[in-house]
């Protein structure tokens, strides 16, 4: 192996994130407000319904795959056979890996020892968190080969609660570890909510939800924003121009939007 030095300014420079919340919060809109053309990876049925009128997105339709194909080709190098068909797109979101979860759980009982899908176990459990750690790891080193950004979209969970009914916790729909083992390897992992018709976005724990971080913004001060964007008009702050006022900026950290 060959080590090459290079300059901060010689590396190249893509977004990857993870978008949570609760159905219907604006997670599919705000990530198809991302950079250039979007390929959506489509396994939540009709996920894109929200997001019909906006421009320069195609997707990938695997809501009608068996679990055992998605399972299968999303965990090999190059997931779906993507690395020569993403020269014309810039930016690969996956909607959603909830879905991909569900798939992998569904694939792994039929293999696992002593699991069924009505009681998985450890060992089912444990093959469901290989298959989606391995399908994270293929789809952001395949899009870091080719410099494009990744989006994965995640379901929020019901609240974990105490013996007494309080909740504890609140964290993405995927199953035990797999929000803390997803995101490590990610940059942004933002919360977001609708509340009284405004959508926030929460970019450090809040409300007793987590993970969430940023290397874009500024963490030191509020944990979340407003975000206003009207998907009719195609009108207010987008993931891309975000991203181009932190590349403009020499990728330093942006206060919140106010």
């Amino acid at each position: 192996m060959e080590l090459k030095i290079e300059k901060p300014t010689d590396m190249l420079s893509r977004m990857s994130m993870i978008l949570w919340g609760d159905s219907g919060c604006g997670k599919t809109t705000l990530a198809a407000t991302a950079p250039g053309r979007k390929l959506f990876i489509a396994l939540d049925p009709d996920g894109d319904m929200s997001i019909r009128n906006m421009p320069d997105w195609e997707r990938v339709n695997l809501t009608s795959e068996k679990s055992v194909d998605i399972v299968k080709e999303g965990m090999k190098p190059d997931p779906y056979t993507l690395y020569n068909s993403l020269a014309a797109f810039d930016t690969v979101i996956v909607d959603s890996l909830t879905k991909f979860s569900e798939h992998a759980l569904r694939y792994a009982v039929t293999i696992a020892p002593k699991s069924s899908i009505e009681s998985p176990g450890l060992n089912g459990y444990g093959m469901r968190n290989i298959y989606v750690g391995a399908f994270v790891s293929n789809m952001i080193r395949i899009t870091g080969m080719l410099n494009k950004h990744i989006i994965f979209i995640t379901h929020e969970k019901d609240a974990d609660r105490n013996n007494d009914g309080g909740v504890i916790g609140v964290s993405m729909m995927l199953g035990g570890q797999l929000p803390n083992i997803t995101s490590k390897d990610i940059s942004e992992v933002w919360n977001m909510r609708d509340q009284g018709g405004k959508r926030y976005i929460a970019i450090r724990p809040e409300r007793l939800r987590a993970p969430m971080k940023s290397r874009m913004f500024d963490m030191t001060g509020k944990t979340a924003f407003e975000w206003n964007y009207n998907a009719n008009k195609l009108d207010g702050a987008t993931l891309e121009g975000w991203w181009q006022c932190f590349v403009a900026a020499g990728h330093a950290k942006m206060q919140l939007p106010k």
